[in-house]
């Protein structure tokens, strides 16, 4: 990304007149002729004309201390998260009803924003017990330690930025900016004190930095565009405002970096679209507010970025599912649209309307659902394709068989990635709207989850993975357990991918380890080969994670979706069973070949899967 020196942002801001008054001063105009003339958003009006009518009578219920000290009690987050987001989501809803003039609107938007100003924290509860108690109070009173040395400037007293506090301030400064003239004068002027009280000085402080500043994963992406984004709405004046969004940029520099070279992000499907859309958002606003003169989002680094969102996304429904995301998902619309505008390759259009439902959490995103309206320049020609990543490691293939699409993904990587699982080496098969051979994906977030007991949890275990168990042993959990070799070949009737995993597992009859998987284009027949080489006997079990029943039939194993796995069953055992760990409330299975006899030499286990 472009480094600007402080001299040309404060030339781009100076030159740009009546800002940031004039920013989407078109947005009323835009969301209802969206709304009224585009036709794939003929469900606006009336949704919203429904959240207004249940809402209306509906208490609103803040967030409780006994939900909040839940984290702290027994490290449960999910009451209390809960609760805030379903604040947020009225706050988001009221906001665009009231911006479209829908009945009732504005004094729903007026009640919601007052609660929203009037909570305790905007942060979740997670992040509050963890990084803020210390410092809320203005600790240290005596910034000075007994040599005159400074000990810490301290920070105001609502110091308090995690994602959703940050976010939560986006939201308010846009909502105030739009509207303007609606709401009472007085409110908004509140709100936008809030902003300032609990984001923009702490932030603008220097000491301690937030720790997001220097982290490269989807926080930095999140928290620095929300922060700029407020940012530019409630700071007029260029000379504060440029030093401030200075700050800003050299974190998105780090947020950038954080990202491969090829454009992966390590977190997966779901943090790289959270991380990401706040970034486009934000470097677009910039944009607008210095009338084009600084247009970063034409950086290369982040084209590739965005295409690898639509990469990530695999039949109806199903997204790349590896470390903390779920395998469900939507890739955003307004995302889609404007990325496909800077002639990214993207999937086609999807449905508008869950598109927009899915983004109940960021308000701003669901804004530019109705104000985004450029058309994208690439779409549905390229798509669905397959696509290597090299420097992450990362293979996804695309084949057709005789009743429907068959996507096979391959990780390499290592276990020292941000939302780390322990799966080098894993595969997934994906059929159609179902992953008969499957990532767990994520687990339950509670403070045990993100603790030194995070990899005895299935989901984030290698045993949790499609990927061997030797002799007892799993992966490790960090960086040194790693893909030492990814390579993958690519022709007109298949693909080779072949890694060479030894040393991912510590057993000491374990010397060497390679995996080859093989996908056939004419029929999307997929064929996996384990190759072992022990100094001794061990047991190998050779597993695969299933989202479902699986039925013994006398050519194989008929796995979900229709895919039937094949294996020399005089050379191997199949043992089947289920898990405690639960996926979209079906039940699954751990399915691991065992090989009947083992010796010192190379040991060899094949799986055949085919769709039927």
């Amino acid at each position: 990304m472009k480094r600007y020196t402080l001299y040309e942002l404060v030339t781009a801001l100076r030159s740009a007149e009546n800002m940031p008054y004039a920013l989407y001063a078109d947005a009323k105009e835009k969301a209802l002729e969206t709304a009224n003339g585009n036709p794939d958003y003929a469900w606006v009006l009336p949704t919203f004309e429904q959240y207004v009518k249940d809402y209306k009578g509906t208490p609103i219920e803040a967030p409780t201390y006994q939900a909040l000290a839940d984290w702290k009690r027994n490290g449960q987050r999910g009451d209390y998260d809960r609760q805030m987001y379903a604040i947020r989501t009225r706050l988001n809803r009221m906001w665009l009803a009231a911006l479209m003039d829908v009945p009732g609107a504005k004094a729903e938007c007026e009640d919601i924003l007052y609660a929203y100003c009037h909570l305790h924290t905007w942060s979740l509860a997670a992040h509050h017990f963890e990084n803020v108690l210390s410092d809320y109070w203005d600790i240290p009173v005596d910034p000075y330690d007994e040599t005159g040395r400074i000990r810490g400037i301290g920070r105001s007293r609502k110091q308090c930025i995690d994602l959703c506090s940050c976010s939560g301030a986006a939201i308010l400064a846009e909502m105030a900016q739009t509207l303007e003239g609606v709401l009472d004068d007085n409110l908004l002027r509140w709100a936008r004190q809030e902003c300032v009280e609990r984001v923009l000085k702490p932030f603008m402080s220097l000491s301690p930095y937030p720790h997001f500043e220097i982290n490269g994963n989807n926080w930095s992406g999140v928290c620095l565009s929300s922060i700029g984004i407020a940012a530019i709405y409630l700071i007029t004046d260029p000379d504060t405002l440029a030093p401030l969004l200075m700050r800003v940029l050299e974190g998105l520099q780090v947020h950038e970096s954080g990202y491969n070279d090829d454009g992966a992000s390590p977190e997966g499907f779901g943090y790289w679209q959270y991380g990401f859309e706040y970034t486009l958002m934000f470097l677009e606003l910039l944009k607008r507010r210095t009338e084009g003169k600084i247009d970063l989002i034409r950086d290369e680094k982040w084209h590739k970025v965005a295409g690898f969102g639509a990469d990530c996304c695999f039949g109806p429904s199903i997204k790349l599912p590896f470390g903390d995301c779920n395998w469900r998902g939507v890739l955003d619309e307004a995302v889609r649209r404007y990325t496909g505008s800077l002639g990214v390759s993207v999937c086609p259009q999807g449905d508008t309307k869950k598109s927009f439902e899915s983004a109940w959490e960021h308000g701003n995103l669901m804004l530019r659902h109705l104000v985004w309206t450029m058309q994208p320049d690439q779409a549905a020609l390229v798509y669905p394709r397959s696509a290597v990543y090299p420097v992450s490691e990362l293979f996804m293939g695309f084949y057709r068989t005789p009743g429907d699409a068959l996507y096979l993904l391959v990780k390499g990587g290592n276990n020292g990635e941000s939302h780390n699982h322990n799966d080098v080496g894993t595969f997934v098969i994906i059929r159609g709207d179902t992953m008969p051979v499957a990532d767990a994906a994520v687990g339950r977030y509670n403070k045990e989850y993100f603790s030194e007991k995070r990899y005895t949890f299935f989901a984030t275990r290698s045993g949790g993975h499609n990927f061997p168990i030797v002799d007892g042993v799993e992966q490790e959990g960090h960086g040194r357990c790693r893909c030492k070799k990814f390579d993958v070949k690519q022709t007109d009737d298949g693909d080779v991918i072949t890694m060479d995993l030894s040393g991912t597992l510590k057993a000491d009859s374990l010397t060497a380890y390679t995996r080859t998987v093989t996908g056939r284009k004419s029929d999307g027949a997929v064929h996996v080969k384990d190759v072992f080489t022990l100094n001794r006997s061990a047991r190998i079990q050779d597993r695969l994670i299933v989202p479902g029943e699986i039925t013994k039939t006398d050519r194989g194993l008929l796995l979900p979706g229709g895919v039937l796995l094949r294996y020399d069953a005089g050379k191997l055992d199949a043992v089947i069973a289920p898990t405690e760990h639960a996926l979209e409330g079906r039940t699954i299975y751990t399915l691991d070949l065992i090989p009947k006899a083992t010796a010192a030499g190379e040991v060899a286990v094949e799986m055949d899967f085919e769709a039927v």
